[in-house]
């Protein structure tokens, strides 16, 4: 088991802020999108810590569903951060 390292702080940190957005699993998104999701979770649930308890509040009420809605930001997340150029590529993940 490898210790956790500032990326992958990044990775659980945007995944769950995209968990908590109002995007639509499946749908393709730009760097902009991403970015403005990532902004917009984090104003509605007020900080890091409120998207990480809407998120587990989520896995109590419907594990199944959440548990895809998550892969799904997972590769999304994954994708915006290993991307050079967040402004002008497409991110998109099988639903």
């Amino acid at each position: 088991m490898c210790d956790l390292n500032e990326s992958h702080l990044a990775l659980g940190r945007i995944t769950d802020a995209l968990f908590c957005s109002g995007l639509e699993a499946g749908a393709v998104l730009t760097g902009s999108q991403v970015g403005q999701a990532v902004n917009e979770a984090l104003s509605a649930h007020r900080d890091w810590n409120g998207l990480t308890r809407a998120v587990r509040a989520a896995f109590a009420k419907a594990p199944a569903e959440a548990a895809c809605r998550e892969e799904w930001c997972r590769r999304v997340a994954e994708a915006a951060l290993s991307s050079a150029d967040l402004t002008s590529d497409r991110y998109s993940s099988l639903a």
